[in-house]
């Protein structure tokens, strides 16, 4: 319902391992009347009260390198008949060897105070000491060439010089550095009637830019892409002058209606997910920028011949206008949307080009995969599925809501296996590639990417 999926992955043996004890109870079968003269087998206890598990976690991709950390979770199981449980804390310390930290606190009330609504409290540390950033729009151009340096020490003693590369313009041309302390994410969620649900929230952030870099991190002295764009006034809120932090506070407030009729939310056969979403920032909500933003999340799943082999599509299309903060230009609307994850690029958009190599005030994004479920196995009672995936993912952006970017879309193509335990917990491994770019990507995670 929250998702509190981040940029880790598990090795399958301790999925095996460590999954159960995560795995939301699955609704106790009902309790046949007594037979005369028969004795009823023993039924299993519900779980009752508080218990504790944890969970390491491990992962990779091309963009942020290898993530380790761990996660504490806390449920309180009531009187075991409140499904999927009371309450549940949850505590995660993440980071990664690229400079990524998520850390989180969720609280996650199913049924609060004994009625429809689902509360969620989300709050969080994230940082991206570099951040990439390429451009605004579907023209924005990346030369591997501006950033390249082979010789890593000949950058220690002059950071802005690169022996045979006479294109170098520095280590971190497309790069800046971000850190949001706090993180608050507040979200209520009911169904209204059938598939229909509703949702409502309110995001706070307080959120440092750095444009510059020093020494100790190879920074150069000339601008960066950033700078260059900020010094040309398309970036609100930064002159290209800064020589420290500044600090961005925003606060928005958002609604959503959704269709959810998937037949199985972790891995889908058939069905759809769809959301509209609105969101808005002003003085009144407590943010120092005032902006709007409208997302239209489609998602459709169908089998083809068998539901062994499946087709799965998505559409996300996101517009948003007035005094938008530089770090929220990469990003989506929506309940499932959470903070540090890429924009058009990376693990959860398009595969095999760069992470947030796109973005603007208006995103389009359209992903698509052939789903093969070529072998099931039950080995020690555990039930495996094995399943090959093609994708093709597609994405644009344009610098406003004018729309008068040039450019073609950029696109990523690849394939992948997904290991998945009871049909539940799935271990993703992908690799793509974007011929446009030249880049490619490698991606170790967990769930489906859609």
């Amino acid at each position: 319902m929250y998702p509190i999926r981040t940029t880790w992955a598990v090795v399958l043996t301790a999925v095996l391992t460590w999954a159960p004890a995560w795995a939301e109870e699955p609704p106790h079968e009902a309790i046949e009347p007594p037979v005369a003269g028969v004795t009823p087998p023993p039924t299993e206890t519900p779980r009752t009260g508080w218990r504790v598990m944890g969970l390491p976690l491990v992962s990779f991709n091309s963009d942020e390198g290898f993530g380790y950390g761990a996660r504490l979770m806390l449920v309180d199981a009531g009187d075991g008949t409140q499904l999927p449980y009371r309450h549940s804390v949850v505590a995660q310390f993440f980071q990664t060897t690229n400079g990524v930290a998520q850390h989180r606190l969720i609280l996650d009330s199913p049924r609060f105070l004994s009625s429809e609504w689902r509360l969620g409290i989300n709050l969080g540390l994230l940082n991206d000491r570099f951040s990439p950033y390429f451009g605004l729009g579907g023209t924005a151009a990346y030369e591997p060439a501006f950033a390249g340096c082979e010789d890593r020490e000949a950058l220690k003693s002059d950071p802005n010089a690169c022996p045979g590369n006479p294109d170098f313009r520095g280590l971190r041309y497309y790069s800046f550095d971000q850190r949001t302390l706090p993180s608050l994410v507040l979200n209520a969620r009911r169904p209204l009637s059938g598939p229909w649900q509703v949702a409502l929230g309110y995001r706070f952030r307080i959120t440092s830019v750095r444009t510059r870099y020093g020494t100790e991190e190879l920074g150069q002295a000339r601008d960066s892409r950033l700078v260059e764009d900020a010094r040309a006034g398309l970036i609100s809120g930064l002159t290209g002058s800064e020589d420290g932090a500044t600090t961005f506070r925003t606060a928005e407030v958002s609604a959503s209606l959704l269709l959810d009729t998937r037949d199985n939310e972790p891995a889908p056969v058939r069905g759809m997910f769809h959301e509209l979403a609105l969101r808005g920032a002003a003085t009144p909500t407590g943010s120092a920028s005032s902006y709007w933003g409208v997302t239209a999340n489609l998602r459709f799943y169908q089998p083809l011949f068998s539901e062994r082999l499946v087709v799965a599509a998505r559409l996300f299309l996101d517009v948003m206008g007035g005094d938008v903060p530089v770090f929220l230009l990469t990003s989506f609307g929506g309940v499932e949307w959470l903070e540090g994850w890429s924009g058009i690029g990376g693990m959860y958009t398009a595969r095999g080009i760069l992470k947030n190599r796109l973005q603007g005030q208006a995103k389009a994004l359209a992903n698509g995969e052939v789903r093969w479920k070529f072998l099931s196995v039950s080995p020690w009672r555990q039930h495996l599925d094995f399943t090959v995936v093609a994708f093709l993912d597609v994405g644009q952006a344009w610098t406003d809501l004018r729309l008068a970017d040039g450019g073609d879309p950029r696109y990523g193509v690849g394939g992948g296996l997904r290991i998945a335990w009871e049909n539940d917990f799935i271990l993703r491994v992908d690799y793509g590639l974007s011929p446009r770019d030249g880049t490619t990507g490698f991606y170790l995670d967990f769930g489906h990417l859609f």
